[in-house]
């Protein structure tokens, strides 16, 4: 498997000059969700899915726990999940305050390595109007896993609000 990427040309409507350049995107497919990833693990466990979901709920309640104490939580091998605020700011105490709270993830060395190892599909294709126009997929497409494009997961952090 590899994710896919299409690589397309696009026109910028928002400059005068329409000038044209070229965006590489993942072509995301669905979002699986805790039932289906219970299913998996469960397979791989030969535990039941019903189990595996129930641990997964409890991981999400301790790592809640956690965080509502102020303190980041290593998952070894997954990542770590860090409290943060986004806050307002002001010329007085008073007007400075806390906007939201959001999550931070920092995924490990080893899934920031696994996860750049995921083989990349790229597609190439003629013309996309940044107005969301169809593509003329005359460039056909690439089945070279090692061509990406320019696209590597992984680096900094995700931020989960």
């Amino acid at each position: 498997m590899a994710i896919k990427v299409n690589v397309e040309k696009m026109k910028l409507g928002f400059t005068e000059e329409k000038k044209e350049i070229y965006v590489a995107r993942a072509d995301r497919g669905s979002v699986i969700d805790t039932d289906k990833l219970s299913e998996e693990v469960a397979l791989d466990t030969l535990s039941r899915p019903k189990q595996i979901k129930m641990i997964l709920t409890s991981i999400q309640d301790s790592i809640l726990k956690w965080m509502e104490e102020g303190h980041g939580v290593r998952l070894e091998g997954f990542g770590t999940f860090i409290p943060m605020i986004k806050s307002d700011t002001g010329e007085t105490a008073e007007e400075a305050g806390v906007k939201r709270i959001v999550i931070r993830f920092i995924p490990s060395r080893t899934l920031s390595a696994k996860t750049n190892a995921i083989n990349i599909d790229t597609t190439r294709f003629e013309e996309i109007a940044s107005d969301g126009g169809s593509g003329d997929a005359g460039g056909g497409g690439n089945t070279d896993p090692g061509s990406g494009g320019g696209v590597k997961p992984g680096g900094s952090g995700t931020e989960i609000v």
